[in-house]
Order: C-alpha cells, then structure tokens, then sequence
C-alpha cells in the first residue's frame, strides 16, 4: 500500500514548487493545479510570518467545578476545581479553595477539561497561520515530521518561545530533513539523501538544528539505515518514520524505529508484513523502486505499484499467523503506530458507497480553507496521482485496502500497540481533505472506528502522545504540568464528536483568543484572494 505522505512533492517536473511545500504525497496532487503562484505565496507567508503574541501577561484563573478528562484514559474526575498560575497547573482539587481578588473564576459546571491535543503527524513549515488554525482547533503540542534546514531554524525558535513563555505558539518537537536513501526525490528540499559516506554530514546537520528525532524513508538501504540506527543511539535519538522497503516492519521495529507512521512504506507497509508472499512482492516493489530511481519516473513507479492486480495479491495473501508476528514485534518492542488514517480515508475510499462525504465543505474543520484548495480537493482526492487516473478497479481495491488496515489497527490496539493521533496535515497547500488541527479531530473519530473507546483515542492525542515522546510535563492534566489544556461544552466520551465543541483553549496557562486568530486567518486569505490568486 502506498505511504501518502512524503512522496508527491518531490516529483521532477514540480520540484520546484515542493520545496516550499507538504511533503504528503497528496500534496503534489494540489500542486499539479495551482503551479507556480502557490510557490510565490509560501514564499510570500514564510518571509512575512509574525508571532502569535509575544510576552504575554502572567495569568491565575481558577476553573471550577469541571469535569476533568485527564488524558490517560482513566474515569473522568468529577466537580474538580483546577487552579492555573505561573504558566503549570497549580493544583486540582475536591473543594474551591480560597484565591484572591486577581484571580480569573471561569464557572466549569457543565464543561469538560482535557490536555490539549498533539498532532503526532504534521507539517507546519514554521507557518503562522497553520499555528493558528492548530491552537484554535484545541491542538497545543505539534510533532513535526520533516521540514528543510532553515524551517527547521524557525521551528527552534518557536519552540524556545514556548518554553521561554515569551510567545503563546503550539509545543514543538521536530525531526528537520527527512534522511533518504538514493531515490527519484532528489530535489525536495524537505528530504537529505545521504549513502554511508555521506552520512556523517548529515548527522552533524541534524545535531546542530537540535532535532528531537530522525525521520526516516523509504529508499535507505539496510547498510544505511542500520547505520542511522547506531548513530541515532550515539546521539541519543530515537528514530520514527516510514520502513525501508530494504527491511520488513518486524526488522525495523525490532532495531529500533520508534513509531511507525501511516501504513508502514510507499508501497506495502503493514499489510505486507502480513502476507504469505511478503518475500515476493518485497523483490517486485525493489525492483519498481530501484527503475524508479534510474528514470526519475515516479508515475510508471505508482501505476505498476497502485494497480487493482497488485492490490488484490497483497490482499489476497493476508496471513493470520503472520499478522500476529507483526503485533508481537511491536509489543516487543514498545514502538507505537501513527496511522493517519485521516489522510488515507478520502484517498482510498473515494469510490467506496459507503464513504458518504463526511469531510463537507461547510464543516468546521474546514473553516477559512479557501475556496480554490476545497475546489481542488474535490477534482483530485480519490482520481489521480500524480496527475495520472486511477480506474474504478484500482480504486475498488484501495477501498478493500483501508478496510483492511483499519482491521489491522483495531487487532495492534488490542494487543496493546500504542496507536497515536497524527494527521500529515501542512499548510498552505495541504493535504486533500486535511486541514490543520480540524483535522485531528476527524482523526479521533476515525480512530474509534477502528476500535479504540473514545477515552482512548483523547489520550492517543494526548497522555500516550507525551509518553512516547517523553514528555513529563505535558498530554496529562496533573499538578505541575504546564497547563496547555481545552474546555469542552459537550462530553466527548460519549461521542467523540464532542471534541468539536470547543469553548476555551489555554497555552502556558495564558488564554488563547480563538475568535481573533480566526478572523486573522480569514483576513490574511482575504488579502491574498484565498491564498491563491
């Protein structure tokens, strides 16, 4: 199965628009019909991108009598008063206690308060506007999976704002390059081919941006990322990313690749680690993907890799026994799964009568997204990759294909694989159907389609997202976190559709005004013709 994100933009014939753009494969799908005038404006946004607010003013305020969903899947605590100050929570507490005059009440009857949301899967490329859609959609903490060197310089400092709490941004952790092997991506700015001679210099890239971890992709050989693998533990860095197709995703769980994000690799992934002929159909995508790379032809690569017959095989082959070798390898290993599904969804079950739709253009997560990128959403999710049409078979098949992982990732939920909330959401070009932060939400939902309890699907966003991380202070409302949190107006653990409703949004305990990044947004698309023209 195809890996979405990562891949489109780097196509030859519009690398130079992608270097100012998502790396999710979907992505180039867009570019392929805004061309040049998106490149101008990532330019255009990147150059004039301000802060959110800068040194805001130290805040108390007492939220009391709320019910407290406290992000690590446990009962909700109930008429709980939370004191915020100095940036942490203070204190929660059974009873109202005794504050002074300067301290903010917000009556919580009736209300839910949450950890504010990680997207584990994004890419923001330092943008303010996506920064503000992410905290006005409640998502306070992003991981970023892969920017080039000097977005990854603005992705420091914006994190060091938030630490500092000079600045109200979304928490960051970040991966800077993604690291490649020899691949048809050679001019995307986001990726850093390297061989084992060139790996050195790499990694003193990656060292000298401070990254948090090193993403991975596709295209390394097993010398290389066996190499990737020792240099991350000397650096004391974990690794996360795709699965070379040069190992299968047992191998690379088991030497230590952390989370493994959307379905596995470009091609195959989980589904293949599953199949009775893994061996085979391992050789035969080798083969597309080493042509690939002599001819710089990605559409030949995608057609003979996305075809209904290939599909069908890998389909066709899903071993039981072999499905539960994938599960234990991950359980052995504590690495986790980031599915995104919300990405895969509108891609593979385009053709599907069941998929209704949902992702309507009116819908809330859909609020400010110009006109033109809804337009052209709508003309390519579910028909085309780059540029070249999918036949309804190939697309029947895919549809089987989603049907299929997200069984898969009910059977790892259950095992007790830590499945985490990503998206692969960027901006401004986006992702077809994913928009910054609205998007989460959708990937909640999804989530608990695939089997995980609504309490479990918050905390794959928020205590589990902290925990694989490594995050002590964050995911969890407890005293002494920093108090990066979300009230709610409706229960969302009685639907989690309810973690929509959105009243209150707080960053280091200061209160985000929600209203105004909204209507910045919608004045700075007004400004620019709906960012495109």
């Amino acid at each position: 199965m195809i890996f979405f994100a990562t891949v489109a933009l780097v196509f030859r014939r519009v690398c130079t628009l992608a270097k100012r753009t998502s790396s999710s494969f979907l992505s180039a799908l867009s570019l392929i019909w805004r061309g040049t005038k998106a490149a101008a404006l990532w330019v255009m946004l990147l150059v004039s991108a301000a802060p959110l607010w800068a040194d805001p003013p130290p805040i108390t305020a007492l939220i009391s009598d709320v019910t407290v969903i406290d992000g690590l899947g446990e009962a909700p605590l109930l008429h709980r008063y939370v004191l915020l100050q100095e940036g942490r929570i203070a204190s929660i507490d059974t009873k109202q206690p005794v504050v002074g005059a300067d301290v903010v009440v917000i009556d919580g009857r009736g209300f839910y308060l949450l950890p504010g949301f990680w997207d584990m899967h994004a890419h923001t490329f330092a943008d303010t506007t996506a920064m503000e859609l992410y905290l006005a959609a409640g998502v306070t903490g992003l991981r970023d999976m892969g920017c080039p060197e000097n977005c990854t310089t603005k992705l420091g400092e914006v994190r060091q704002a938030y630490l500092s709490g000079s600045g109200v941004y979304p928490r960051l952790v970040f991966s800077g390059p993604m690291i490649d092997g020899d691949s048809p991506y050679d001019d995307y700015a986001s990726h850093r081919q390297i061989n084992l001679q060139t790996l050195p210099d790499a990694l003193a890239v990656l060292q000298k941006l401070q990254v948090d971890f090193i993403k991975v992709r596709d295209f390394l050989s097993r010398d290389e990322y066996m190499a990737l693998v020792g240099a991350g533990a000397a650096m004391q860095l974990q690794l996360a990313g795709h699965v070379p197709i040069s190992l299968s995703v047992n191998e690379a769980v088991r030497s230590g690749l952390s989370t493994v994000e959307h379905e596995g690799s470009l091609f195959g992934g989980l589904l293949l680690a599953c199949s009775s002929d893994e061996s085979k159909l391992r050789d035969e995508l080798r083969d597309m993907m080493r042509k690939a790379t002599a001819s710089g032809d990605v559409k030949t690569l995608y057609a003979e890799a996305l075809n209904a017959g290939f599909v069908d095989r890998l389909l066709n082959s899903y071993d039981p026994n072999k499905a539960d070798a994938l599960v234990q390898a991950f359980v052995d290993s504590d690495a986790a799964l980031v599915p995104t599904l919300v990405m895969l969804e509108p891609m593979l079950r385009s053709a599907d009568p069941e998929f209704n739709g949902r992702r309507k253009v009116d819908d809330e997560e859909f609020i400010d997204a110009p006109d033109t990128l809804i337009s052209g959403w709508r003309e390519t999710a579910g028909k085309e990759v780059l540029g070249q049409p999918f036949s309804d078979l190939d697309r029947a098949a895919m549809a089987r294909q989603y049907n299929q992982v997200v069984k898969l990732i009910g059977k790892m939920h259950r095992a007790g694989v830590p499945i985490l909330a990503g998206t692969d959401a960027s901006f401004p070009d986006g992702t077809p159907w994913v928009w910054p932060g609205y998007s989460l939400h959708d990937e909640l939902e999804l989530l608990v389609s695939a089997g995980l309890a609504p309490s479990e699907a918050i905390a794959s966003a928020t205590g589990a997202a902290a925990a694989q991380m490594g995050l002590s202070d964050t995911g969890v409302i407890a005293a002494g976190n920093r108090a990066d949190l979300i009230l709610l107006g409706r229960n969302p653990l009685e639907d989690i559709r309810n973690t929509r409703a959105i009243k209150r949004v707080w960053v280091n305990g200061q209160p985000v005004d929600r209203d105004a990044l909204l209507d910045r947004v919608k004045r700075r698309a007004e400004d620019h013709e709906n960012y495109w023209e």
